[in-house]
């Protein structure tokens, strides 16, 4: 499997657990110092362990599965560092039966570390509306 095919699945992967609220296997492709920018405050986690720890706070209670679907990835590696950079379709079905959906934009910096891409900087961020 090729750099580029193994950063698609870790992506596909993190979609799926959050998808399907695997809370425990959401940062698993992800560097613990990561740091990720997320579109709810407060906005910059400086590591996943702060990342996890905030989840249930602003995550929508959305019923499992949601939609969490990755669109248009692309996907640059060079030597031990690669970037990729993707649309989101994200929403769900809230407790009072609404149903919800947004699209962010979502870029990702990887490194090579002890032989496995990891995360290392993760930013998901929302068009303004017009």
């Amino acid at each position: 499997m090729n750099d580029e095919t193994k950063i698609r699945s870790l992506l596909e992967k993190w979609a799926d657990a959050t998808r399907n609220d695997r809370k425990d296997e959401l940062l698993s492709g992800h560097d613990s110092d990561a740091l990720i920018y997320d579109v709810l405050p407060p906005m910059m986690y400086e590591g996943t362990d702060a990342y996890r720890r905030s989840w249930d706070e602003w995550q929508p209670p959305f019923a499992a599965p949601s939609l969490f679907e990755i669109h248009d990835l692309k996907v640059a590696v060079g030597g031990d560092l690669a970037w990729a950079h993707c649309i989101v379709r994200c929403g769900g079905k809230l407790p009072d039966g609404r149903e919800v959906e947004d699209e962010v934009r979502a870029t990702f910096c990887l490194a090579m570390v002890n032989d496995r891409w990891k995360i290392q900087h993760q930013h998901l961020s929302m068009p303004l509306p017009q």
